[in-house]
């Protein structure tokens, strides 16, 4: 029988430097099965591979604290809700960090947001001054006078011109 095995780089995709994580033992459950952090997010109906993104990013204190928040949800087993806080440290350890450090993450958004500004009113300008030439180009090409009939081709002098005893 010929074994499929998986195509290169197809773990690497799934996050394989999330594994010491994911894959390590946090309890045992009551009915004597061993609970991962991949179990214990997929009974949370957690993509584990996500969270565990989402949590390599976040500083180290913060994620222990979402992490231990999770982990009090396993009521059936007594010491991981009695010592969420110990564990969730311990298995945050095993993540990667990934990112940049929080504060330099709000000093870019700070950018970012001085710089839409800036092409906010540039926007601005570039509207206005079209809007500005629009006007003095209308203004340019003004309709003729009623007395202006001179300048008229004689076809449309013809027919704007009126019948003989009307007032003007």
């Amino acid at each position: 029988m010929m074994r499929q095995s998986a195509q290169p780089g197809a773990t690497r995709f799934l996050g394989e430097e999330f594994n010491p994580f994911l894959f390590a033992f946090i309890g045992t459950d009551r009915h004597g099965g061993q609970l991962s952090v991949v179990s214990a997010l997929a009974r949370l109906d957690l993509d584990a591979w996500a969270e565990a993104a989402m949590l390599a990013r976040l500083p180290r204190d913060v994620a222990a604290t979402k992490l231990s928040v999770s982990l009090r949800k396993f009521t059936e087993i007594p010491q991981i809700v009695q010592d969420s806080g110990a564990i969730a440290i311990r298995l945050i350890a095993l993540l990667p960090q990934h990112g940049p450090p929080l504060n330099m993450m709000a000093a870019k958004s700070g950018r970012i947001a001085a710089n839409s500004g800036t092409v906010g009113l540039a926007i601005l300008f570039t509207l206005s001054l079209l809007l500005g030439l629009q006007y003095f180009n209308g203004t340019t090409h003004a309709p003729l006078a009623f007395g202006a009939r001179a300048a008229m081709p004689t076809f449309v002098a013809a027919a704007t011109a009126r019948p003989s005893g009307t007032p003007p």
